[in-house]
């Protein structure tokens, strides 16, 4: 199955609590006054320890229960440690600082080429981007801030596993969505 436009948009709800939480904390928090650098890092550190949701479940932090607040109040103090001890805001690097998550790169990649050479499997465009978040909700995440993402897209690269779990998961959530029908 060729498909012309592989444009598809995905996003991990948990970035928006995340960041609703970090900003949270700057603004109640006198002691947490840290750079935009530094915030993003700390973002990142959160994000990679947490499970994603790229399919909608509990999307706002007041659908959270407060044991699940808790904790990701408690990864933030840990990643702001975490930060503060190694500060990556003296560094100058070209462009704006941004998280990516080199997950979504290489899950793009994967389920591009799955799609492309895989004719026994029939898999209407419009449900690609379904596939994709269901299979990144199964994927390590790896966040980075901004150059900083190449490395872990290398690591991922190297990992010989990557490539035929991402497969193995792109089949079993194609199984899923066939069996709802």
């Amino acid at each position: 199955m060729a498909v012309n436009n592989f444009d598809f948009t995905v996003h991990n709800y948990m970035e928006d609590i995340v960041l609703e939480l970090v900003a949270q904390k700057q603004r109640e928090d006198p002691d947490f006054d840290i750079c935009e650098r530094c915030l993003m890092d700390i973002s990142a550190i959160v994000l990679n320890a947490v499970e994603p949701q790229y399919v909608k479940v509990k999307t706002k932090l007041e659908e959270l229960d407060d044991a699940a607040v808790a904790n990701l109040n408690r990864l933030i103090e840990e990643a702001a440690k975490q930060v503060r001890a190694n500060p990556h805001h003296d560094r100058v690097e070209n462009g704006t600082y941004h998280l990516e998550n080199s997950s979504e790169i290489m899950v793009r990649q994967v389920l591009e080429e799955f799609v492309e050479n895989q004719s026994e499997v029939e898999l209407e465009p419009d449900m690609i981007p379904l596939v994709a978040s269901m299979v990144l909700n199964q994927t390590k995440p790896r966040y980075a801030v901004t150059t900083r993402g190449g490395a872990y897209k290398r690591l991922a690269q190297l990992d010989h596993q990557f490539i035929p779990t991402t497969i193995s998961c792109i089949y079993n959530v194609i199984r899923q969505i066939k069996d709802l029908k």
